[in-house]
C-alpha cells in the first residue's frame, strides 16, 4: 500500500532529526564542545600539569613510549599536558612520516580529551621534511591541542602563553609561558642555542600587559627545551633535589632571560628537558629551575634510570607554592 505523501514528509523530517542528533553526538564525542578547550581550575581549587620531555622518535614510535604516556595520564589525570621539545627527530624520512609521528604522540591526549601544548626542541627539525611553522599548524589541527603559532615579534615559532581561569572561567588565576629555545648556536660560538632578546622582550611585554589588564601579577610557570646557564648554578648551590647524571647542555652565552624573570616577578618556575638523564629541581632567587627526565624509549637514557614525566600540582589558594614530582615507569612495576 502506498503511503500518503504527508506521512512520507513527516517520516523524512523525523529521519533528518535523528540523523542530526547522531552527527552532533559523534561530533561532541571527538571534539571540544566550543572549539578549543579552555583551561580552568577544578572545583576543588587545583590544576594539574604533566610534562613529557624528549619523546624524540620517528614514525615507528617506540610502543613503550606510548604505553608509558598512557599509564601516566591514567594515573595522574592531568588538566594539561605540555611536550617540551624533541617530540620527533631525524628518523622521519618524509612529510608523511612526520605526520604519522605526531599522530602517534597525540593519541594519548586526544583519546582522553586532555588539552595539550608543545614547544620545539633542537631536534624537531632534524628530518628536514617540514619546518616548525608547518609542524605547528599540524599540531594545532588536533581538537585538543591548544598550541599557538605565537608572537610575530619573535623570530621563532611557538612563543605564546596560556591563561588558566577559575573554575567558572571568569578570571585568570595562573599563566603558562611557552618558549622556543632554538637549535644550535652559530658555528663561531658552538654548542646550544639561547633565548633571543626579542623573545625576552615579548615575555616582558606580555607580563606587563597582563598586570595592567587584570590589576595584579598573575603567577606563572615557563616551559622550554634547552636549560639556562643558571641551572648549573642551582646544582652547584647544593640545594637541588633529584639526580644529575650528565653535564647540563646549556648555552655558552647568557642572554639574560633569568634576570628578566627575577625583575618581572611572575614566573615561579622554569622547567625544561633536553638532558635526558637529569631530573633535579632547585631554587634560585625565588624561582624553581628543574628538569624532567625523558619519556621516550627511542632515544638515549641510562641503565637503571627509569623513564618518566614531571607532574605539577597548582593550588588556587597558594599559587606561588606549586608542588612537583616525577612519575616513573618503575612506579608501575
Amino acid at each position: 500500500m502506498k503511503l500518503p505523501r504527508f506521512i512520507i514528509f513527516i517520516l523524512s523530517i523525523i529521519l533528518f532529526i535523528l540523523l542530526s542528533i547522531i552527527v552532533i553526538k559523534i561530533s561532541h564525542k571527538n571534539t571540544p564542545v566550543m572549539g578549543k578547550p579552555q583551561l580552568k581550575f577544578n572545583s576543588n581549587g587545583t590544576f594539574k600539569i604533566v610534562q613529557f620531555a624528549d619523546i624524540q622518535d620517528g614514525a615507528d614510535t617506540d610502543a613503550r613510549t606510548i604505553a608509558l604516556m598512557n599509564k601516566i595520564l591514567d594515573y595522574e589525570k592531568p588538566d594539561l599536558v605540555v611536550l617540551t621539545g624533541d617530540n620527533v627527530d631525524y628518523r622521519c624520512k618524509s612529510a608523511t612520516e612526520v605526520k604519522i609521528a605526531i599522530y602517534n604522540i597525540s593519541k594519548p591526549m586526544e583519546k582522553r580529551h586532555i588539552p595539550w601544548a608543545i614547544v620545539f626542541g633542537n631536534h624537531d627539525e632534524d628530518h628536514g621534511q617540514m619546518n616548525e611553522e608547518e609542524m605547528m599548524k599540524l599540531y594545532m589541527s588536533y581538537p585538543y591541542n591548544i598550541s599557538q603559532m605565537g608572537s610575530k615579534e619573535a623570530d621563532s615559532v611557538g612563543n605564546y602563553n596560556l591563561l588558566i581561569m577559575d573554575n567558572k572561567g571568569n578570571k585568570p588565576i595562573f599563566n603558562i609561558y611557552m618558549l622556543n629555545s632554538g637549535k644550535n648556536a652559530p658555528d663561531n660560538i658552538g654548542g646550544e642555542d639561547w633565548i633571543k632578546f626579542n623573545q625576552i622582550q615579548w615575555y616582558r611585554d606580555t607580563s606587563t600587559e597582563l598586570k595592567k589588564k587584570f590589576h595584579k601579577t598573575i603567577p606563572a610557570l615557563m616551559f622550554f627545551h634547552i636549560p639556562l646557564p643558571e641551572f648549573k648554578q642551582v646544582w652547584k648551590s647544593g640545594n637541588a633535589v633529584g639526580e644529575k647524571n650528565e653535564e647540563e647542555s646549556t648555552p655558552k652565552l647568557n642572554s639574560g632571560l633569568f634576570t628578566s624573570l627575577v625583575e618581572m616577578g611572575d614566573v615561579k618556575g622554569v622547567f625544561v628537558g633536553h638532558d635526558h638523564i637529569n631530573d633535579y629541581v632547585g631554587e634560585l632567587y625565588g624561582i624553581k629551575l628543574g628538569f624532567s627526565r625523558n619519556v621516550g624509549y627511542g632515544t638515549y637514557g641510562k641503565e637503571d634510570f627509569s623513564r618518566g614525566a614531571r607532574v605539577f600540582l597548582i593550588n588556587k589558594s597558594n599559587t606561588d607554592k606549586f608542588q612537583t614530582w616525577m612519575k616513573l615507569q618503575s612506579d608501575f612495576e
